[in-house]
């Protein structure tokens, strides 16, 4: 292949598209061009909240980007859409490498229409949102944020709303709600704890989560038997949410509900309601229906709910390292085809 073109923003620059690039044995130049590079933390939200709800349609076609792409072989990109408009100017594209998990900012349709083969990144940022789900497991159940925040208050708090309640991992069955990639990894990280593990994913062969030392079980199995219940799926715009008022109603009374995926997942005002009425015990929510949060916001302000201020990926390699992921991915697909090509002969 001829050419690539690198097209970075606020998370994933120049330097970073370098590092995987540079000396590539698959393209014999690459171009790097800009895409909202200098929006702040603020601005960058908003735009990844329109891409994820308006998907390839977003945004209008990059300028530059529409003339460079009519001679790549590959358009390299992180959050710059990629519609239809953009493809059909394509005249040699074989490729589009994406650094995100999802494909939401790609005219898919598009692109198998061209023959064009989407790659995707859904590690990207998966080892960063696995650790910190542990994180607020921990932070949740063991009230450590609320020490922290009693003491900076001058108080040495010693009643919490699970007090005498409090269990170690080892003791805990956790249910994991989606077997991706940060699903199986978050399992892996839970191993080491001791916890019984369950799986609810339709997708998932029931023999890949007991390789993992998991159990596949409905999904209201596993809210009837889980002490934590941690959401790592996903949902089309327009479906209901995986967790409302009747699944708030299976779950144990003394369960508690992570939530590090999409704020979609969970009917908010369900769970607002379930936690007043003590129908569950906790929840550590990262991802919320509109962000920032209001300062009023009745959910952030329950003493039995850790919040968190969408932190899950925010990691430096989660960034850094997602192009060199990306080209791993190419090579290991490029020397499939090359293996299938040898065979054929």
């Amino acid at each position: 292949m001829e050419k690539c073109v690198a097209v970075g923003d606020m998370f994933i620059h120049e330097e970073d598209f370098r590092k995987a690039l540079e000396g590539s044995e698959f393209f014999r130049t690459w171009r790097y061009l800009s895409w909202k590079e200098d929006a702040a933390r603020p601005e960058a939200r908003s735009i990844i909240r329109k891409i994820e709800t308006e998907g390839s349609r977003a945004y209008p076609p990059d300028p530059a980007l529409a003339e460079e792409i009519q001679d790549a072989d590959a358009v390299f990109v992180h959050l710059c859409p990629v519609g239809r408009e953009l493809i059909e100017k394509a005249k040699h594209l074989k490729y589009i490498l994406t650094c995100r998990g999802g494909v939401e900012n790609i005219d898919m349709e598009a692109a198998e229409e061209k023959g064009i083969q989407v790659i995707n990144c859904p590690s990207h940022n998966a080892y960063a949102v696995a650790e910190y789900t542990i994180g607020l497991m921990l932070c949740e159940t063991r009230n450590i944020a609320r020490a922290d925040r009693a003491l900076k208050n001058g108080e040495w708090r010693e009643q919490y709303p699970n007090s005498g309640r409090i269990r170690e991992m080892r003791s805990q069955t956790i249910g994991l709600i989606g077997f991706g990639t940060i699903g199986r990894l978050v399992a892996e990280r839970l191993t080491g704890f001791g916890s019984r593990i369950l799986i609810y994913d339709p997708y998932v062969d029931p023999k890949e989560a007991e390789k993992k030392g998991c159990i596949s079980v409905t999904k209201e199995k596993l809210l009837q038997e889980a002490d934590i219940v941690s959401l790592h799926g996903r949902i089309q715009p327009g479906e209901p949410p995986l967790i409302g008022a009747k699944e708030l109603e299976i779950m144990k009374e003394d369960a508690y509900l992570i939530n590090t995926a999409r704020a979609a997942l969970v009917d908010m005002d369900a769970l607002y309601q379930a936690l007043k009425e003590g129908k569950i015990k906790g929840a550590a929510v990262d991802v919320f229906p509109v962000e920032p949060v209001s300062a009023d916001d009745p959910l952030v302000k329950m003493d039995c709910v850790t919040a968190g201020n969408h932190r899950g990926g925010d990691t430096l390699e989660s960034y850094t390292m997602a192009p060199e992921a990306v080209m791993a991915q190419l090579e290991d697909r490029l020397k499939s085809f090359e293996k299938g090509e040898k065979k054929c002969r």
